[in-house]
């Protein structure tokens, strides 16, 4: 699926530079076409990916009243490890143990499911599972499964809790860097609150002074002790507060306060961006369906023809 996405990512760029020349775009047609992936994308991050993960209310008062604790210097912004080594790991709790990658991809027409891995498919050459790195024509993704184009077929994924899926816990060695173990998703998570000295997701609510989850909100760690049900692991934590304080279905308090400041800070900070330089830009691009002026990822596959209609699916 990463893989499909980034080749959805070259097709769509191909096709603005396609329609830019078609348009008559004079000067430096590449350039022109750069700016305007890059900006339907981060309108996309801005206006419907965020709003998911962490709240439309949350992406609406830090665009109204600013960013309170993400604030690098101009020109040094960077990513937090409490970012990358914690609260953005949110989604490894939403992956499902099994996908329909392709509603009609098999040799007799049905539809292709696969574990996100399995050791069966270990050296095949059109794996069983939906590990990266084969060919076939079952394998391009049907984005139907995973986005909404208004069929029916859109499925939704796993809520944000603490369980993770049995896969995970069994990582092929290819997609673990350098190969090395622990080869469970989790541990290597928790390896890292460690390695890196991150704060516990306590210390941190309580530093930006949102409501803080506490012992009696981590039964599960109650028997392992170490302190853990009161201090406990920033990754562990964001998922928990999730499934209490968001029902599993968006981040909240210190897991959508820190992605929530990352993301909007980025983009305010980039000099290139959309929001930066002409914060009232609306989108161009031609949309799937629906009023000018908005973009949806529906709209960006559409565009870049590999919706379902496009691929005869």
């Amino acid at each position: 699926m990463i893989s499909g996405m980034h080749a959805a990512f070259l097709l769509f760029h191909n096709r603005v530079v396609d329609h830019l020349r078609a348009q008559g775009q004079q000067g430096n047609v590449f350039e022109a076409a750069r700016q305007q992936v890059r900006w339907h994308y981060q309108w996309l991050v801005l206006r419907e990916f965020l709003p998911q993960i962490v709240g439309q209310g949350v992406v609406d008062d830090l665009l109204a009243n600013g960013r309170r604790f993400y604030r690098p210097v101009a020109g040094q912004q960077f990513i937090p490890v409490e970012f990358q080594g914690a609260a953005y790991r949110f989604g490894h709790s939403m992956v499902r143990p099994s996908y329909r990658a392709n509603l009609a991809g098999n040799p007799d027409g049905t539809a292709f499911f696969g574990f996100i891995f399995d050791p069966a498919g270990q050296g095949q050459a059109d794996p069983v599972d939906l590990r990266g790195g084969a060919r076939a024509a079952r394998r391009f993704i049907g984005w139907q499964t995973f986005f909404d184009f208004g069929d029916g077929e859109v499925r939704p994924n796993k809520r944000i809790d603490t369980r993770v899926s049995t896969p995970l816990f069994n990582l092929p060695l290819a997609a673990i860097p350098s190969a090395d173990p622990p080869t469970s998703l989790a541990q290597r998570n928790l390896l890292r609150h460690i390695t890196w000295s991150l704060p516990s997701g306590q210390n941190i609510a309580r530093a930006v002074g949102v409501q803080s989850l506490e012992a009696q909100h981590f039964p599960e760690l109650q028997a392992i002790g170490h302190g853990l049900p009161s201090s406990t692991p920033l990754w562990y934590y964001v998922l928990k507060e999730a499934e209490v304080l968001g029902g599993g279905l968006r981040l909240a308090g210190v897991g959508a306060r820190i992605v929530g400041e990352v993301f909007v800070g980025l983009l305010q900070l980039d000099p290139a961006s959309f929001l930066r330089t002409n914060p009232s830009w609306r989108p161009t691009l031609p949309r799937r369906s629906g009023p000018a002026g908005d973009f949806r990822m529906v709209d960006l596959l559409t565009f870049a023809r590999v919706d379902p209609a496009s691929r005869g699916q």
